[in-house]
């Protein structure tokens, strides 16, 4: 049956993802060999590293490995090169032991101490960005850190073929630090050992349907179409309302409901797609304490990870404590959450059938005109100083935005890129409008963001000098079937709870005016089209899919690249992609 996907049609539905979802960049080929035996099998793979580089500062000293590619991340702690290696295992296999042995190691002592982790840096913050602090504890320590050469933990999710695969993520660390003597011991070679066994697994052989949308009642006959035309093109379609869900699946709440409805669609009948229809209103989505800075962190995901590890249902909630998805200070998982999707999935978030059907026709239009289209081959980088010098600790020589379009840029070599860029004064709305207009397949901005636009700096500029983009310039674009796939590296631009109390943040006197003048309904159950959705449902333009932060989102960039939070993610969406490869 022929799949819809980025090369065939370029299919991709009309799609809010968010940064709060998780990623899995960077699967790496193995050039492993494998040994066969009577009931196992071991995988065996070796890797060389470079001598570290050393690079001096003020107070500390950086180490670098080339083969190295990012950092540890947990804040105060050192900064220690991490490469990373990802293995796939076919469905229902069983780990049976990871080795990692060091050839021999070497020693170097350094005349300063290792440079800290900076604090995570908020896009939205006005005034604060990272700054490196000590964990006084650890750097005072007579013992190494990290405590092992390596860690690796196991997910199980859907590969780049669509096949239901297991996981393993190996990161190892060519360099280990012993803060108390200023010595960093550091490996040239390492030899990896995976011992595994296959189990058969009997799940997943139906395929009855390759997509699942579920919507409201309300949404019936205005998805028919859609339906007709997935179901054309050999994307054979189920459709199946709330109501059906609620009163035919068991769980503890509603979005625990439609977790188990996925997961029956998926084992009985093998499905690849979820598409999820209706507001966060109509259709409920999972709060979560995946945040730092806000404790209900919204998430999709949660209806795409159906299974854990151990293949079995993961609830985000291991502990039981409906609290889902925790994370502890340093951002790691405490709740059994794998982050791995089983299934593609996305949402329209459409609050009323005229917003839908706008969606639908568009959706439609892009698979059936958009493959081959020349325009396709470009993509718009907008970006600038996300943390010019008057934020505290600020880098006067590192413009955030721009680096992490450059490597987005370098993603993508066979894209034509328009770079708009503040240090060349080439980013503004109008700008902005004018290159979307002409026509592209992504567009990726890297900035700061709000709930109704985005805004960035000139290199160094003064306080109150921002750039900025607001919802209202969305209904100035005319690009028509032109639609691209929007990467928002920024805060708030998919808060889909965006209420008239976030407004009244940003504008609290002129707010209040307006309430009193116009006796508006001070009302913050009431939602408003966040700056996302307002792409997509825009007619007559706008964007075919948003990718967006439903909250305060964090960001780490420094001249050597780009190593955490949002950026991150912005970096390896574009570099995830290949012709064949379905977005969701």
């Amino acid at each position: 049956m022929k799949k819809y996907t980025l090369n065939k049609k370029l299919t991709i539905g009309i799609i809010i993802l968010f940064i709060g979802m998780g990623f899995a960049p960077g699967m790496l080929q193995t050039t492993a060999t494998t040994i066969l035996s009577t009931n196992e099998q071991t995988v065996l793979f070796h890797q060389q590293f470079s001598e570290p580089e050393i690079n001096q500062h003020i107070d500390y000293i950086d180490v670098s490995v080339p083969e190295a590619q990012s950092f540890m991340t947990a804040e105060q702690k050192p900064m220690i090169p991490v490469f990373s290696k990802t293995y796939e295992f076919s469905f229902g296999t069983k780990i049976k032991e990871v080795v990692v042995e060091p050839w021999q190691s070497h020693d170097m002592v350094l005349d300063k101490h290792l440079s800290p982790v900076p604090e995570k840096q908020s896009t939205s913050d006005p005034l604060q960005t990272s700054k490196k602090v000590l964990d006084t504890n650890l750097y005072s320590s007579d013992e190494f850190y990290p405590s092992s050469w390596y860690t690796y933990n196991l997910g199980t999710g859907v590969n780049k073929k669509n096949d239901h695969v297991l996981f393993l993520s190996l990161d190892i660390y060519p360099i280990r630090y012993l803060p108390a003597e200023q010595r960093i011991s550091y490996i040239d070679e390492v030899d990896i050992s995976i011992t595994y066994e296959q189990t058969p697994q009997q799940m997943f052989s139906g395929d009855e349907y390759d997509l699942v949308i579920i919507a409201p009642e309300e949404f019936s006959d205005n998805l028919q179409p859609l339906i007709e035309h997935k179901n054309q093109y050999g994307m054979s379609t189920y459709f199946i309302t709330l109501s059906e869900i609620y009163a035919g699946y068991n769980g503890r709440d509603n979005p625990e409901k439609i977790k188990y409805f996925i997961k029956y669609a998926l084992d009985e009948w093998n499905i690849h797609y979820v598409l999820l229809v209706g507001d966060v209103q109509k259709t409920p989505i999972r709060h979560t304490y995946a945040a730092r800075w806000e404790p209900d962190l919204l998430s999709d995901l949660y209806y795409a990870d159906i299974y854990d590890s151990s293949y079995e249902f993961c609830s985000w909630d291991a502990n039981g404590n409906n609290r889902f998805g925790e994370v502890n200070y340093d951002g790691y998982d405490i709740d059994g959450v794998d982050l791995y999707a089983d299934v593609h999935l996305g949402r329209i978030a459409c609050t009323d059938q005229t917003e839908l059907d706008i969606v639908v026709n568009k959706i439609i239009t892009y698979e059936k005109e958009t493959y081959g289209s020349p325009w396709f081959k470009k993509i718009i980088l907008a970006g600038g100083d996300t943390f010019p010098v008057f934020y505290q600790h600020a880098d006067p020589d590192v413009f955030e935005g721009e680096i992490t379009n450059a490597h987005v840029a370098q993603t993508l070599p066979d894209f034509e890129s328009t770079l708009l860029w503040s240090s060349k004064h080439t980013l503004n709305a109008f700008t902005f409008n004018r290159a979307i207009t002409k026509g592209a397949g992504f567009v990726s901005y890297a900035g700061h963001g709000f709930e109704h636009g985005w805004g960035t700096y000139r290199p160094n500029a003064k306080v109150d000098t921002m750039i900025l983009y607001y919802m209202p310039f969305v209904k100035l674009l005319k690009n028509n079937e032109k639609l691209p796939i929007v990467f928002f590296d920024a805060c708030l631009t998919a808060k889909l709870d965006f209420n008239i109390s976030d407004l009244d943040e940003y504008y609290p006197g002129w707010i209040q005016l307006l309430v009193r003048l116009t006796r508006l309904d001070y009302d913050i159950s009431r939602f408003y089209p966040c700056f996302a959705w307002s792409f997509i449902k825009e007619e007559g333009g706008g964007a075919i899919a948003t990718i967006g932060s439903t909250r305060t989102a964090y960001t780490w960039v420094n001249e050597q690249g780009v190593f955490g939070g949002a950026g991150f993610l912005d970096v390896s969406f574009f570099d995830a992609y290949e012709q064949g490869i379905t977005a969701g």
